[in-house]
């Protein structure tokens, strides 16, 4: 059985890569291999593979923040009245530049209520660096510089939602304490990802509705042969790399990867407790590893279909 939990992380500085699920599992799968041994890391990854994964991701939100689940856009109808049509272009266009909602907003989404849309600042700040590029052969940036645009995030606080089996909970706990300790994302190393404290916690779960329809997915994921197809979603380009002392070596990248983003919504009844699958083979130079990307889905109402 799995059972919801929730970590969040105090960050102590800026960070250079998106709070991702699959770059998540990867910090966790490196931590594993470190505290654990190569062994139980296989076996780990085994689970996702026989159908029984211990442990589910989401992305990392800012606060308690969550997607805007994808969901049609409401048509302008030219025989409604002028001033009705003025409302929903309004909030379309409001619509649009909103990329989350508050926990209690989401709630109301997911029991197919719509709540007030409100243009509010982005929780994230952004900022761009300029950065050296340094020639691998000299070890120098070279007489001009080689200079590259470096885009860092910030956000004071970041909430991961899990859902956990009862045996997982706490080698799940260990593996969180670790990246704590270790730090996320790229550049770690200098300084960038740094945490300065965090919580792992039981969670309620999300106020979800009796009897669902489908369901918002709280990270990116690849669809499964056996998931469903009827939906609304976005895409992600996912250029990943390898990790640790494998991310300098020559073949570090990985092949580009689709995915669809956190906030995409299907069709799905009954809802299953995961969606989505491992991926392999995106390096040829390390077959043995695996990208994450599986779903984490929350049961919702969505429209044009009874549950």
């Amino acid at each position: 059985m799995l059972i919801w939990y929730r970590v969040k992380l105090k960050l102590s500085s800026w960070v250079a890569s998106a709070w991702q699920a699959d770059t998540l599992f990867g910090h966790l799968c490196w931590g594993m291999l470190y505290l654990q041994g190569a062994d139980d890391l296989q076996s780990f990854l085994r689970r996702y593979e026989h159908g029984q994964p211990p442990l589910l991701l989401s992305n990392g939100f800012p606060g308690d923040f969550l997607p805007v689940p994808v969901m049609p856009v409401p048509s302008i109808i030219p025989s409604l009245p002028l001033e009705e049509q003025k409302i929903i272009y309004a909030e379309n266009k409001i619509s649009k530049n909103i990329d989350f909602l508050s926990l209690v907003d989401f709630n109301l989404v997911l029991k197919g209520v719509k709540p007030e849309m409100k243009d509010e600042p982005s929780p994230e700040k952004q900022r761009v660096t300029l950065k050296n590029r340094i020639n691998r052969l000299t070890d120098t940036t070279g007489d001009e510089g080689n200079l590259y645009n470096f885009e860092e995030h910030y956000y004071p606080e970041i909430t991961i939602y899990l859902r956990i089996t009862d045996d997982f909970v706490e080698t799940a706990r260990s593996l969180f304490q670790y990246l704590a300790f270790s730090g996320y994302g790229k550049r770690k190393s200098i300084g960038y990802g740094q945490i300065e404290n965090y919580s792992f916690e039981y969670f309620e779960g999300f106020k979800s509705p009796s009897s669902p329809n489908g369901f918002v997915s709280l990270s990116n994921f690849v669809p499964a042969y056996s998931d469903p197809l009827a939906g609304y979603w976005k895409t992600i380009t996912k250029y990943g790399k390898m990790g640790e002392e494998y991310s300098q070596e020559e073949h570090a990248f990985k092949k580009p990867l689709v995915m669809l983003e956190a906030g995409s919504t299907f069709y799905s009844n009954p809802v299953r407790d995961y969606y989505g699958c491992l991926v392999k083979n995106l390096n040829e130079s390390y077959p043995q590893s695996v990208q994450y990307a599986f779903a984490l889905p929350v049961p919702m109402i969505l429209p044009g279909l009874k549950g």
